[in-house]
Formats: structure tokens, sequence, C-alpha cells
């Protein structure tokens, strides 16, 4: 193990450094906190650092203290030197950083015994940091993952979609998408999950494997033997159905808001339902206007036996709906006051000159200047689609 001995005194230091090079360390000197700095900053291999509490210019607990405050990347074990046995003093060394103390004069049996507990802290530390690099490398590869399976933008059978995705970590609980059911339907949906992190990713990307199942039989589409096969389930039966499939366990409460709706490409005639999702916003074009789809429901997940309410408005050409998570009208300034549903209307009330992907980036640019900062708490998702004929 690499180690610093920090001595003002020659002669200490000197027998402190034959010892421990005779038990096989590699040992390096300084006569002082300032003097110690250089060499921790030119041999980034020590990790542990012996230091006498009582020295000039720079003193034990001074070089402690910049040493936790310092950007080094790795953690250094510190060990201080000291006549001091008086429990005040034990008290201070370890609220300013110490890890251990040594008795002047120094017993060294009782500092092999000491090394050897601050290496085995070490090798744990260094065991630790590996294992969160590796996860974090995975967590890295499942973001990938999730970002490739959400839908791309495109235009489908007349309607324009487009989405603006960024979650609080490497993996999000939100969830979207959109998808032709026959040549003059479409569904789109969005979701969030509760909580952060990878139980609800997980959660969402079953969700999203569910949601996307095109076929007869599924939680969207219901079979029959006769032509034309099947019917497309209204959107309170797809919430209904998913409520009662996913009842969420004491242990786990994995339960998700929701907005699921379809609409006809053809007369831009559309039929939504919500579980606890923020309310779309409706974008009108010809009266310049933002409006409210009034929200409704109980969660999916959270209460067996739940019903649902459908919607139906009647998009003009040019129409935009607005879905979008909590994360984005609860994310906060740093006087903790939310972003909210009345500046958000604002906002988009202003982007009817602009394109979806021109709206999409101020929506963003606007949150960023709010919070100041492009790292959020929660999950930030809005999902955007336009009615073209």
């Amino acid at each position: 193990m690499d180690i610093l001995i920090v001595e003002d005194a020659r002669d200490q230091r000197m027998i402190l450094t034959v010892v421990l090079k005779k038990q096989g360390h590699r040992v390096f000197e300084a006569s002082d906190g300032y003097e110690a700095i250089r060499v921790l900053e030119s041999h980034p291999t020590i990790r542990i650092v012996i230091s006498d509490w009582m020295m000039p210019n720079m003193n034990g607990i001074e070089l402690c203290e910049a040493i936790r405050k310092s950007h080094i990347g790795y953690y250094v074990y510190f060990i201080l030197l000291t006549g001091k046995s008086d429990r005040e003093a034990v008290v201070e060394g370890i609220n300013r950083g110490a890890d251990d103390f040594i008795n002047k004069p120094v017993d060294f049996a009782e500092l092999n015994a000491r090394l050897n507990a601050g290496i085995r802290i070490i090798e744990l530390k260094t065991a630790l940091e590996n294992k969160i690099e590796t996860i974090e490398k995975d967590l890295e590869c499942a973001a990938e993952t999730q970002a490739r399976i959400l839908s791309e933008p495109a235009k489908i059978q007349q309607v324009d979609f487009n989405w603006y995705f960024k979650p609080s970590r490497y993996l999000g609980g939100d969830m979207f998408g959109y998808q032709a059911l026959d040549g003059e339907t479409l569904s789109f949906y969005q979701l969030d999950v509760a909580g952060h992190g990878i139980p609800s990713a997980l959660f969402s990307f079953s969700l999203n494997n569910i949601l996307r199942e095109d076929g007869s039989g599924s939680v969207i589409k219901e079979s029959f033997n006769e032509p034309p096969f099947y019917r497309i389930r209204k959107p309170d039966e797809v919430l209904v159905s998913l409520n009662e499939q996913f009842q969420a366990k004491p242990e786990a409460m994995l339960y998700f808001t929701m907005a699921y709706g379809v609409i006809n490409s053809s007369t831009g005639s559309v039929i939504i339902s919500q579980a606890g999702h923020p309310p779309p916003l409706w974008l009108k074009s010809n009266a310049r206007c933002v409006e409210t789809i009034s929200s409704g429901g109980v969660p999916i997940g959270m209460m067996p036996g739940m019903s649902y309410e459908n919607t139906t408005i009647q998009l003009q050409p040019g129409d935009r709906l607005f879905l979008y998570s909590d994360g984005v009208t609860e994310c906060e300034n740093q006087a903790g006051e939310m972003f909210g549903e009345q500046r958000l209307e604002s906002l988009l009330g202003s982007t009817f000159d602009s394109s979806i992907e021109a709206m999409i980036s101020r929506v963003e640019q606007e949150i960023v200047s709010w919070t100041g900062a492009d790292v959020f708490e929660d999950d930030i998702t809005y999902l955007v689609l336009e009615w073209q004929p």
C-alpha cells in the first residue's frame, strides 16, 4: 500500500518510514500539510495518510479537511497521530474527517493493526466502487435500450406525432406510444409509473409491450369469429382491463397514471380516457386557444373495480393535442415554485405559429430556464399529435 507520512519532526518521520517499509509498504514523506497536498497531487496511488496533529503552517486537522473537500476522485484513509487522548479531541477529529487515531508515542504493533483495518476498508470501498461502475454501465445500456423502444416521430394516416422524453435518472418510469390499429384508427397513450429508477422503468417496458400489441385478443382489440373478426376497444375499456390486470401489491405499489386515446385519421374525431393523469391540452388552431380536456379516474393498479369515462372531441385541421407527465408542471425553480398548469398553457398558447418541432424545443427551453438545470427531479415527458388531413 502507498502511504504518506506527514510529520514535522524529522526523526519521528524517519522512524515511521523505516517501520512501514519493513512491513512492505511504499512510503512518501511530507513535513507539513502544504507539502502533503503537493505529494498527494503528484502521487494518486497514495490511499493512506498518517499525519501528526500539531504541525506548523497547516496542521493535521486542516490537512484532513483539505483532502475531504478536494475532488481527487478516490477515498484517502486518514489516521491522526496525536498526544491528545481526551474525548473532545477524538470527537473533533472524527467530525472533521479523520478515520482513526494513534496516540504518541506510537506503538508499532498498534500501528500495524490500524493500518490493516484501514487497508481492509479501502479494499472494500474499491470493490464497491467497481461494482457501482459496472451497475452504471449496465444502466447506461438499459437507458439506450429504453430510448430505442420509443416510437420515432412520424406522420401516420394524416396525424403527426412527436415527443420529448428526459428521465430524471438513467431510466424513466414515463412511457408513451402510438400506432395504427386499422386503416383509419390510431391509438396513442402516455403513462407515468409511480416512483423512479429500475422497478418503474421495467414496469413501463412491460406496459409498452402490452399496449403495442396489434393482434385481436389483446387489451386493445376484442376478437370475434365473424368478419371483421375484431373490435377496437374503447379507451375506457382499455383502462379497465389494465386496472384488472395490474393491481399493485402493498409491498411494491407500482401503480401508474395514464391517458389513452384513439383518433379517426379521416374525420379527426378523438376519444380519450384518463386514469389520474394530468389533463391533456387541446390546442385549437382556428380559435388560437388552449382548452383543458377534463381529467378524472383513479390511477391504474391502485384500487380494483374502477370504471373510467370517455371524452370525445372533434379536431379541426391543424389542431394539436399535448399530453404530458406531471414532471413538466411540478418541476420547481430555485425558490421552490412549481412551473404549473397555467404557465404551461400560456406557453403553448404562444406556439400556434410554430412547427411541432419548434414547439417541443420551446417547452424544453422554458423548463430548463425555469429550473436552472438540465437534470430534473422527475421524468419530463410530453407527447404531441397534430391532425393534418
